[in-house]
């Protein structure tokens, strides 16, 4: 199975309608299977259990859920919109995506259709005292069912929205990312030489972000081909009609360019999908918004940099125990590496540039960058460039001599 092909089945299989579908089928399943179950059961059995009850648990059952599933999907909705103003519209996809938020939905829109389909049934008369029966004990499984999700939706109403939690989801998201990138650090092939480039170019027939690039498919091409490809951007990037996102060293017709472009998946925005830079993105507006005068929460941007410190701490041991140059799966294809100098602009520039007016958040962004030294590759170069770029702002700001001086002691490391 191709990457190309894993990655749209992970896009769609974290959609809602996925998961309400598939429980609205091992619902209608249930219900049939009843049908089939109860010729096998006596009569005489069904009548001792309690299979005439069954009217009554369905009834409460189907009014009950289709009210229940409603004040869900509000209580979604009212989430999203509270992340959107309290930190970004960009963190609400995390929520979108949540699959807690989905299986409770799930839950409660498929015990509704197993009602529904079940008094249906019960109504026409197709079932005896054994089918009711096996309907009895599907419809108990259910109402544990409910009950357990139910338990754990009120339980998890109490953290969903919470600024505290989605920095710790957008944290999650973004180690996850790193740990997919860092296991393919050039997407699989090999490392990219600066200035490596091949003679004909294939360009991006549209405009949007870059979600996935399938290595798997540029590779068969390339031997197709008998050619090396090389490719110029990864998820995250941005491009543009005629932008070049690769290169190959043989002349290409129409139709190779069109394969070549087929592996590369451009949507309208970014994904925190196989793009570790997105997630810092995304923390360094939660930190900017806290900082905005509308606002004025600088507890949530030392949250943020906290956070920040930790994630790319992460990012430089997790770099340190992987071979970055180790081997290579997909030899004719060549990808750049991940800047990481522009991880550290992501996440601590807007707070350099927000924050500049107040000391007490440019005394925790010179700690925070001052901790960064001490770990590997092009971070602590980035570091010291962004505690200098702080100063500046924080000059331009118009800080007391005392303040800046303060400032400049912090960033002597």
């Amino acid at each position: 199975m191709s990457d190309k092909l894993i990655f749209f089945l992970q896009r769609i299989t974290r959609k809602t309608w996925w998961r309400c579908s598939l429980f609205a089928c091992f619902a209608v399943a249930a219900v049939a299977l009843a049908s089939v179950l109860g010729p096998y059961i006596g009569r005489d059995v069904a009548l001792k259990l309690g299979s005439d009850s069954i009217d009554s648990l369905l009834n409460i059952l189907a009014s009950s859920m289709l009210t229940v599933a409603i004040f869900s999907a509000s209580t979604m909705v009212a989430s999203f919109s509270a992340v959107s103003n309290s930190a970004t519209p960009r963190a609400a996809q995390l929520l979108i995506e949540d699959t807690t938020i989905q299986n409770t939905l799930a839950v409660f829109i498929g015990a509704f259709v197993y009602s529904v389909i079940a008094l249906v049934g019960l109504h026409a008369h197709i079932y005896g005292d054994g089918g009711r029966l096996v309907l009895f004990g599907f419809t108990l499984v259910v109402l544990v069912t409910v009950v357990i999700v139910f338990l754990r939706w009120i339980d998890y109403l109490s953290v969903l929205g919470r600024l505290g939690e989605t920095i710790r989801r957008l944290e999650a998201a973004t180690r996850k990312a790193m740990d997919e990138r860092l296991a393919k650090p050039f997407l699989g092939g090999r490392a990219q030489q600066d200035g490596e480039r091949g003679s004909h170019e294939i360009l991006c027939p549209g405009s949007g972000f870059v979600m996935h690039v399938s290595t798997d498919l540029l590779q068969a091409r390339a031997e197709e081909l008998d050619a090396e490809l090389h490719v110029h951007v990864l998820p995250g990037d941005f491009v543009g009609p005629g932008m070049a996102i690769a290169s190959c060293t043989k002349p290409l017709d129409e139709a190779a360019r069109q394969k070549i472009s087929d592996a590369f998946s451009i949507g309208p925005a970014r994904t925190f999908d196989h793009d570790p830079r997105f997630g810092l993105v995304v923390l360094g507006e939660v930190a900017a918004r806290s900082l905005s005068p509308a606002v004025n929460d600088p507890g949530t941007a030392f949250d943020v940099m906290a956070t920040a410190v930790r994630v790319l701490s992460h990012w430089s041991q997790q770099r340190l125990r992987q071979d970055l140059a180790g081997p290579v799966q997909f030899d004719r294809v060549s990808a750049p590496a991940v800047r990481e100098a522009g991880m550290v602009e992501d996440l601590f520039a807007p707070i350099a540039r927000y924050g500049a007016a107040a000391v007490e958040v440019g005394e925790t962004l010179q700690r925070a960058l001052g901790s960064l030294c001490g770990t590997t590759g092009a971070v602590p170069t980035a570091a010291r460039a962004m505690s200098a770029y702080a100063i500046v702002r924080a000059q331009h700001a118009g800080l007391p001599e005392v303040d800046l001086q303060r400032l400049r002691q912090l960033a002597a490391f």
